[in-house]
């Protein structure tokens, strides 16, 4: 099978699930740049010159993109057709929203998958309706990684029996447990500091834990749109002593955290455009490095944190019922450990990347357009 996959950035430090994809699945080539890619990761351009030229296409692009947008189309099928590509798989709904026709034309199978706000902003939901609608049926695959992403998408399409509910997963011989524990107790997160994300939510709980456990401490980790706020709120509260922000790292990076860690915290939510989670693979790679977490019932976390089992859930927006549950896991060492092994042994079964990612390769074999 020749497999072709498709992504909006060449890496993002967030994307972590896209490269266990990519060094999972194999494919012959691998394109990039926006939700137009054109730019494969071996270097090449599926355009001539002068149209490879970052400056060229992009003039084109904001002077005519109708115009641009069937230039991609005429070149998008010339390179489908030079390498021999008879399985497409795309990331994200915007950028299925462009190969798709390519595709069809063609006679190659695509199946696209949604990671997030492409299932649920409004925003975006509205803007490519119209091409929702026409993709998602014909598609081999539609998969989302969370269940709740359906009734979106089907309220556009229709019924969609082409779609599966397949999670992110983690790498679980990479991530474990391993190492000493800090020796200060200590919460992490790692995450984008962006809405979906709650990073005030969980500086708001934290505020409250320590009151009652003065030397405990916040690592989080990650950048975003929201870092100057965050570290604002850090100021204005005098929580310095207590809160470290250690910016964007690699997996290999902040695995160590992780491990030295005691609880993970994400306060996850629904922003006011509608923006949310899917199954947010850090909380999967915590668990996997067996730790419990802390978190919303949103999304798909409920699924990857086991309320009672594997760690503590709150509705989203409960800034005390968060910090109660951090001050409860705090305060019993045998339930977080239990609650640690119970995550490890959860995420092995379910969210194993390689498991998951046979599930995907499964589902791109058989042509059913």
């Amino acid at each position: 099978m020749n497999l072709l996959i498709a992504r909006s950035n060449f890496h993002s430090y967030s994307e972590t699930f896209i490269d266990e994809q990519i060094k999972q699945l194999q494919p012959v080539e691998v394109l990039y740049e926006g939700w137009l890619p054109n730019q494969t990761y071996s270097g090449k351009s599926i355009y001539p010159f002068p149209l490879s030229q970052l400056a060229v296409r992009g003039s084109i692009r904001n002077l005519a993109p109708g115009l641009y947008r069937k230039i991609y189309q005429h070149y998008l099928k010339k390179f489908l057709r030079a390498n021999e590509v008879d399985a497409f798989l795309a990331n994200y709904g915007p950028l299925g929203s462009n190969i798709y026709e390519a595709c069809i034309a063609l006679g190659i199978p695509y199946s696209i998958v949604f990671l997030g706000f492409d299932a649920n902003e409004k925003k975006t939901l509205d803007t490519y309706r119209a091409d929702y609608a026409a993709m998602l049926p014909k598609a081999q695959a539609v998969i989302v990684v969370a269940a709740s992403m359906r009734a979106n998408l089907e309220a556009i399409a229709g019924p969609l029996p082409n779609l599966h509910v397949i999670p992110c997963g983690v790498d679980v011989s990479t991530f474990k447990p391993g190492g000493e524990k800090s020796k200060r107790f200590t919460f992490i997160s790692v995450a984008r500091f962006a809405e979906k994300k709650g990073p005030i939510h969980s500086l708001r709980a934290f505020e409250i834990v320590i009151k009652q456990f003065s030397e405990a401490r916040l690592q989080m980790i990650g950048d975003g749109p929201m870092w100057d706020e965050a570290k604002a709120f850090v100021r204005e509260k005098g929580l310095s002593e207590n809160i470290e922000f250690l910016g964007a790292m690699s997996q290999a990076e902040y695995l160590p955290y992780l491990q030295a860690a005691d609880v993970f915290v994400q306060h996850s939510i629904i922003t006011k455009a509608g923006d949310s989670e899917g199954t947010p693979v850090a909380i999967l790679e915590a668990a996997a490095c067996g730790l419990p977490t802390v978190s919303t019932r949103h999304a798909g976390i409920p699924d990857a944190v086991i309320e009672g089992k594997t760690g503590l859930l709150t509705d989203e927006h409960d800034i005390n019922g968060m910090a109660e549950a951090c001050i409860s896991l705090a305060q019993n060492e045998s339930t977080r450990e239990k609650m640690g092994v119970a995550a490890r042994k959860h995420v092995e079964i379910n969210y194993d990347v390689v498991k998951l990612s046979q599930k995907i390769k499964s589902l791109l074999k058989f042509v059913v357009l």
